[in-house]
């Protein structure tokens, strides 16, 4: 080697060691300053400002029949008592026992409604399709009223069957209607459907104008299962109001779109857990919950405000058998419209439940669904011996980001400072923990998905993990087996990615990395050798990133919605350990033993009167459900009231190290985890919320009521009350005296 190269050599070298000497001099000196950000104060009482995020007092105005028995209907004779039949529309009235007139259509015998208006609001289905001959897929809106339309109806003990051919597309759909006591069951089964001609089926909606009602002529409110829950009440016209409600129900079918980055390809708000809707007329009086047992999957919920129907408000269920779609043709980014050539397999199924009196709100809804789902789905009530609630403690073990010259791992919780820091915890009378440990691999949070094999020497081994497992009364390992980073290993990123019907690769684009999305056999295979993998280590189970919200479709292996569910059900049930799913949709409740990010509030959009409890009134007692880290919650009160009045359990995370460490990473949302800095708020906080809820452990909720603005009781089947404060002012109640946001529990089971 010459000496030019030699001097070369030697400065190359002593230039990277001065780099990594400078690096890690600053970040010795970055550590010193390393204190995360304080949690907002427990004790600060903010002023109480009412909204939509609240339940209020409904008017208890009884609600007066709006319509007259059709004198030309066909009357049925079934188990729902007498159905009056409109033999031309299908539309239909019932009468339930308090004298109430159900009617699945408005009162169109009025003069100033057009001939169009009522034969929409009369037809029993709207059916949309499109024009196959056309150059653009011409959309084509049929009701039973369109000209050449044929009806042919078979009456049957308890209702009717009736094929239906529409005039201009002539396709034929079967439609069955059947009366139960208290229940309506529809059914449009697609083995029936015929579209063999140039017209293609877009969507169905069904009985759009059931249960409508005209401005505020009747006491009530539509409920809506967007996040936990919300109700729109009965109104004039609201001049805000520019569009009306329509929402995907388990969030935005994502295989139709072009978007290269679908982590900004959102839907608005919160989404929609479960396939359910329901309308109340006089609160505590009638009501009608519906709950689409067949086709959610492809389903959406409507709702259609007074500016834009006549004054009319009302709630109902669509279903989309096809859709266009943009097809690249070239790099530039030009695309030509296509018609998906198949339709989507929907067997429409809707459970309409008649409610009356107490049950007749939307507590009485939720019971009526948790009944459904404990027959069919749920798992059975927890049983427990603990005297504590769950307090959910997260951590993070490693985390990667890029260097200068390599990427770094930065290890900000090894396990043996894990298992420090819930000794801790257990010394302040916190022992009921459900540990969570999350970036247990070498590739660290980010980059670890899908590939989870081992534990990672860095953090601890397994005797350390078992110290853990002893110590808890859960430990799950986080993993994500439907994403795949770039910079993880595991995959072919040829052969494994699943792809949107245009052929192309569904991807998340993010600060550190790039995501997508797996073939729905890489899912199965992955899943199944990590679990062996991981089955040498002492847990209780797996906590499952994006695999309990996210659902798409395999257009490249024709496997649809429906395979990735029934997939994702059979791979949970294999699993004979534990299962704990973020953000979990409707399909996956009968497979997991905790809710983590349980949703709190409802979209909140302009057009919602209250937030409600819905899904935790309908889970209460099956499962443990935990609200989102309250690491980040902006006013701690109200939300672990919040947490009090829907029987959620308080989660956190927490690291041995500063979040500050995790800036320029996927993690540098993370702004206050230090656990030396949360010890205190950890501690005020859980037990703020378990002097409440350890009463009520797995009981379920059987009522809440409104007292007065901001002050609610939550009744369980344990005898236990609870009266959560939200207000900034004492309330008296029952002669106790509630302070500013806080509670009372009241037992009152009888004494001994």
């Amino acid at each position: 080697m010459s000496k030019y190269l030699k001097y070369m050599k030697h400065v190359i070298i002593l230039s990277i060691t001065l780099v990594l000497a400078f690096l890690g001099i600053n970040q010795l000196l970055y550590a010193t300053s390393l204190i995360d950000t304080p949690l907002p104060s427990f004790d600060v009482i903010s002023p109480f400002v009412d909204s939509n995020k609240y339940t209020h007092i409904k008017t208890d105005d009884v609600a007066m029949n709006q319509q007259l028995i059709n004198p030309t209907a066909t009357i049925l004779n079934t188990d729902g008592g007498t159905v009056y039949l409109d033999d031309e529309s299908l539309a239909f009235q019932v009468v339930n026992s308090n004298g109430y007139l159900w009617s699945s259509t408005i009162d169109y015998d009025q003069p100033d409604f057009s001939n169009s208006f009522k034969q929409r609001a009369r037809s029993a289905i709207i059916v949309e399709s499109y024009n196959v001959s056309s150059s653009n897929y011409a959309i084509t809106e049929e009701n039973l009223f369109t000209e050449g339309t044929t009806v042919d109806t078979t009456l049957h003990d308890n209702g009717f069957v009736s094929l239906i051919r529409f005039g201009k597309s002539d396709i034929l759909v079967q439609l069955e209607v059947t009366f139960l006591e208290n229940q309506i069951i529809v059914e449009i089964p697609q083995a029936a459907i015929d579209e063999s001609g140039d017209f293609k089926i877009s969507s169905i909606k069904v009985y759009p104008y059931f249960g409508a009602v005209h401005e505020a002529d009747v006491p009530g409110y539509v409920f809506l299962p967007d996040g936990i829950g919300a109700l729109i009440d009965y109104k004039t016209e609201n001049p805000l109001v520019n569009t009306n409600y329509q929402k995907e129900i388990y969030n935005r079918n994502i295989g139709y779109n072009i978007e290269s980055d679908l982590s900004t390809f959102t839907s608005g708000g919160t989404h929609i857990y479960a396939p359910v809707f329901g309308f109340v007329h006089g609160v505590d009086q009638n009501a009608v919950f519906a709950n689409i047992t067949s086709g959610s999957e492809y389903g959406l919920i409507n709702v259609y405000y007074p500016a834009r129907t006549r004054g009319f408000t009302t709630v109902f269920s669509e279903f989309v058998f096809r859709k266009t779609y943009k097809q690249p043709i070239d790099k530039v980014g030009n695309t030509i419209a296509l018609l998906q050539s198949y339709p989507n397999e929907i067997d429409i199924k809707i459970e309409y439940s008649l409610l009356e009196n107490e049950e007749a709100n939307y507590v009485g809804m939720a019971k009526t669904y948790r009944s459904y789902l404990e027959s069919e789905i749920l798992p059975d009530l927890i049983a427990t011996e603990q005297a504590n609630v769950p307090l959910k403690l997260e951590t993070i073990g490693i985390e990667k980001m890029d260097g200068v010259l390599f990427t770094k791992s930065i290890v900000m919780t090894k396990l043996s400072d894990f298992s420090s820091m819930i000794s801790e915890l257990e010394q302040e009378g916190i022992d009921n923990i459900t540990a969570n440990i999350t970036g247990f691999t070498s590739k660290g949070v980010t980059w670890s998905a899908p590939n989870y094999e081992s534990l990672s020497s860095k953090i601890g081994n397994k005797g350390d993990l078992a110290d853990i497992n002893n110590e808890v009364s859960d430990l799950y390992l986080t993993a994500e087996y439907l994403m795949a980073s770039n910079r993880s290993n595991g995959y072919n990123q040829y052969f494994d990615l699943a792809k949107k019907i245009s052929d192309q690769l569904y991807m998340y684009n993010s600060a550190t990395d790039l995501k997508y999305l797996l073939e729905f056999n890489k899912v199965r295979s992955i899943f199944n050798s990590s679990v062996d993998h991981l089955s040498d280590y002492e847990i209780s189970g797996l906590s499952i990133l994006s695999m309990g919200s996210l659902l798409y479709s395999d257009f490249g292996n024709q496997l649809y919605l429906k395979d990735q569910i029934k997939m994702m059900n059979e791979l949970l049930s294999s699993y004979d350990q534990k299962v704990a799913l973020y953000d979990v949709n409707a399909y996956l409740w009968g497979q997991i033993d905790a809710f983590y990010d349980f949703p709190m509030y409802s979209s909140q959009y302009v057009t919602f009167d209250d937030t409600v409890p819905f899904m935790s009134i309908a889970l209460s007692g099956h499962m443990d459900l935990f609200g989102s880290n309250a690491n980040f919650y902006p006013y701690a009160r109200d939300e672990l009231l919040r947490l009090i009045d829907f029987g959620v359990y308080p989660s956190f995370i927490v690291t041995q190290e500063s979040s500050k460490l995790l800036q320029k990473t996927g993690l540098e949302s993370i702004y206050s985890s230090r656990f030396d800095d949360l010890k205190p708020s950890i501690i005020a906080y859980y037990n703020f919320v378990n002097d409440a809820l350890k009463y009520v452990q797995n009981a379920q909720i059987i009522d809440r009521v409104v007292i007065s603005s901001g002050v609610i009781e939550v009744i369980y089947d344990n005898g236990f009350e609870i009266v959560v404060n939200y207000s900034s002012d004492v309330v008296i109640y029952q002669s106790q005296s509630i302070s500013p946001k806080s509670y009372l529990v009241i037992d009152s089971n009888p004494l001994d």
